[in-house]
């Protein structure tokens, strides 16, 4: 719980701690890692695995900009129904590009 986000006590309350502030760029710089990850990936596994790659890193992104789009609600202490799934969304993508991935060096591991 290093940089998660802020509680909507601490947002109520007006209170700005470091946390709250390293919240936002820190998630963008991992997100622009794990997307540089995916593409230099993409290339491991042959011509499904670059697709399905592809795949993800648009769901990645559209699940960004969903989730971008409630920013200004989070702010305003407004509720946010949605983005509880939206952020699964986005963390489950690279988690199944992750499985993925590990399933295929497997596969290619054992067939040599």
């Amino acid at each position: 719980m290093f940089l998660s986000a802020p509680t909507r006590e601490v947002l109520e309350a007006g209170k700005e701690t470091w946390r709250n502030t390293m919240h936002i760029p820190a998630t963008a710089v991992m997100i622009v890692c794990i997307l540089l990850a995916m593409g230099f990936g993409a290339t491991l596994l042959g011509r499904r695995f670059r697709y399905f790659s592809y795949a993800m890193i648009l769901a990645i992104l559209v699940f960004g900009v969903l989730a971008g789009l409630q920013a200004d609600r989070v702010a305003a202490n407004q509720p946010t129904p949605w983005l509880g799934i939206v952020e699964r969304g986005n963390v489950y993508a690279i988690m199944l590009w992750v499985a993925v991935l590990a399933i295929g060096l497997l596969r290619a591991q054992k067939s040599e």
